[in-house]
């Protein structure tokens, strides 16, 4: 009982100290008192806590913009965002049915005069049409408030494409890589021109820098014609690249953007027809070869117009036939080494001989269905 008296009595002691010595910190000038209130942690501090609770309250996926789908009206029409999507309609959106849009890239960081701020890129598609427009827009972090958006290209040609994956808030400055349409383009093409696009912002507003991306950055060219594929990839591509590396290890353009569906079959530039990269969320799966690529093969020498007997024999121990869903066979090579990670080839078999083949990881190294093509 002793005990439990102190302990109480020590309780209720501690209750008076803090109460008194809230009173005293009150009837103190602001600055006095607040030097005065014990720092525990900087969590404690009342504009931390503030500003924390504002930064927690913007989620930027879902929440209402003001959005012109890249100036095709003047005016910004409210669009709400649920999990990165929305859709609008109505008699404001420049006499469409509607405008299908999506946030493709949210990227944060500090600029200077302005402090912490969030770039959302958005990718904006007017129904009915076969067309689709960006958008950047700056928000401050903390309170979710717009600063403004970067101004629309002014080009001759199509607008140009924001490669999302490089939109970055860095060293003071907003950045993106984003390619332009030459004269010879097409809109099934796709734009050709790489340039790095920098932001600054100053006297209210922001202001556009432009730099065209050389070819030697992008690195030496690389002839695929002679590059043999493996279950890791093809010369300087490997398995799981993203696509903007895989460009710099080819030093070519891998032009166009993923599809809608899970996976997108997409062409080099430059490099022999029938040769494709798989990709899936930026990732790249597998190489998939088909006519007219017939002079591309294995490392061990199997290509499109290979006997059957040769396939078996080269791979001996390893390779099992199956029958695909979409009829036909296939001969799947399977290395057993741990080292391969369950990679495969799969090559189509057509009358005795390769009809196509394609490596990689097994869940995407896959003849049918087709991944399709780039958007």
């Amino acid at each position: 009982m002793q005990g439990s008296s102190w302990r109480f009595a020590s309780l209720v002691m501690g209750v008076v100290y803090v109460l008194v010595a809230a009173s005293a910190l009150a009837a103190e000038p602001s600055a006095a008192a607040a030097s005065r209130i014990p720092r525990h942690s900087d969590f404690l501090r009342p504009e931390a806590y503030s500003n924390s609770l504002a930064h927690r309250a913007v989620d930027w996926e879902n929440r209402n913009y003001g959005l012109t789908c890249d100036q095709v009206v003047e005016k910004p029409v409210k669009v709400q965002m649920h999990k990165g999507k929305g859709v609008v309609s109505g008699g404001d959106i420049g006499g469409f049915d509607r405008w299908d849009v999506e946030v493709q890239r949210i990227a944060q960081g500090s600029v200077p005069s302005l402090g912490g701020v969030t770039a959302v890129l958005f990718r904006c598609s007017p129904q009915p049409g076969n067309f689709f427009s960006q958008e950047l827009r700056i928000y401050r972090t903390g309170s979710g408030s717009e600063v403004g958006r970067t101004a629309t290209f002014e080009t001759p040609e199509l607008p140009p494409q924001y490669q999302p994956k490089s939109l970055v808030v860095k060293d003071g400055r907003i950045a993106a890589d984003v390619k332009f349409y030459e004269p010879e383009d097409s809109h099934a093409s796709g734009p050709s021109t790489l340039r790095h696009v920098t932001w600054t912002w100053g006297d209210g507003r922001f202001t556009t820098h432009v730099v065209d991306v050389r070819p030697e950055d992008r690195g030496a060219a690389v002839d695929l014609r002679h590059q043999p594929v493996t279950v890791n990839g093809m010369g300087p591509l490997k398995l799981g690249m993203s696509r903007g590396d895989a460009a710099k290890a080819v030093g070519s353009l891998i032009p166009g953007k993923e599809g809608r569906r899970v996976c997108t079959d997409f062409s080099v530039e430059g490099a022999p027809e029938g040769l494709l990269l798989r990709f899936t969320s930026d990732r790249l799966v597998a190489i998939y070869v088909m006519r007219p690529a017939t002079k591309i093969s294995t490392r061990s020498g199997i290509h499109i117009g290979s006997a059957r007997d040769d396939v078996l024999r080269t791979y001996d121990g390893e390779i099992a036939a199956t029958t695909p869903d979409y009829g036909g066979e296939e001969l799947v090579f399977a290395p057993v080494a741990p080292k391969f990670a369950g990679r495969v080839i799969r090559f189509s078999m057509s009358n005795g001989v390769v009809e196509s083949f394609i490596a990689g990881e097994r869940e995407w190294a896959r003849i049918a269905p087709s991944c399709g093509g780039p958007e």
